[in-house]
């Protein structure tokens, strides 16, 4: 056992070494720009493996963008490096200086405490009163949980995939970010369901520029411009293509 945990603390300070050695990912604030900006960002591995070459992407005030490719592409790990999570790499990414930039994953984290707590997350609990926090419930669905906002608990064991992703949602709408990247964050929910809180985002986050990570074809009504990733032997290219909804 001592063995094993000196390995695992040998390889925890390894990645921190190769993180912090340049060259890596980049992430500048700006004062003069409204826009993210990406710029000859090669993604990689923690093993310096190439795995996303994006040359140029500027996201926008008020942009729709659905991230598009196949699994394993590289593309949630693009998003991570965009949230400035991933240094792995090199290039630069510009964010506006101040801009509220928020990253949905597939399974929402949870802090072992109050639902108002866990619903508040990343603000500090007190951030929202009651009030708003059960609207925000009642709004994407979870109206019947309300009544429980001072009750303790393992909400990721309490909760659905599907009800974490709705509390998610939730989140996003009290916390009115700048950009929002969703990855598969409603993944879980049916088409119907994906549709009625897609809605609610577009009409309470107006001045957001949503940029969302899915596979459904249903999702090219909510999105304005499509971003395709795709593999090859070598690395997988990003590239702006036509959106195609389903309705088309």
């Amino acid at each position: 056992m001592v063995t094993r945990l000196s390995g695992f603390e040998d390889a925890i300070a390894a990645g921190r070494d190769v993180a912090l050695t340049p060259p890596t990912v980049e992430v500048v604030p700006r004062d003069n720009t409204n826009v993210v900006s990406i710029d000859r960002l090669m993604v990689r591995l923690p093993n310096a493996e190439p795995l996303v070459n994006a040359e140029h992407i500027v996201f926008s005030p008020g942009d729709r963008v659905l991230v598009t490719g196949p699994s394993g592409a590289g593309k949630s790990t693009l998003f991570r490096a965009i949230a400035g999570i991933w240094p792995f790499g090199s290039g630069r990414i510009t964010v506006p200086k101040n801009a509220r930039v928020l990253l949905l994953p597939q399974r929402p984290y949870f802090p072992v405490a109050s639902l108002a707590a866990a619903l508040s997350y990343p603000a500090r609990l007190g951030a929202f009163d009651d009030a708003r926090l059960s609207e925000a419930l009642t709004a994407v669905g979870l109206g019947e949980w309300a009544g429980r906002l001072h009750e303790e608990a393992h909400w990721n064991r309490m909760l659905s995939l599907g009800e974490q992703q709705r509390l998610a949602v939730a989140r996003v709408l009290l916390q009115a970010p700048d950009f929002l990247f969703l990855d598969e964050a409603t993944a879980s929910l049916d088409e119907p369901a994906e549709a009625v809180l897609y809605r609610l985002m577009q009409e309470r986050l107006k001045g957001t520029t949503i940029v969302s990570i899915g596979h459904r074809s249903t999702l090219g009504a909510f999105h304005r411009r499509r971003i395709e990733v795709t593999p090859s032997d070598a690395v997988s290219e990003v590239r702006d293509v036509p959106l195609v909804s389903a309705a088309e």
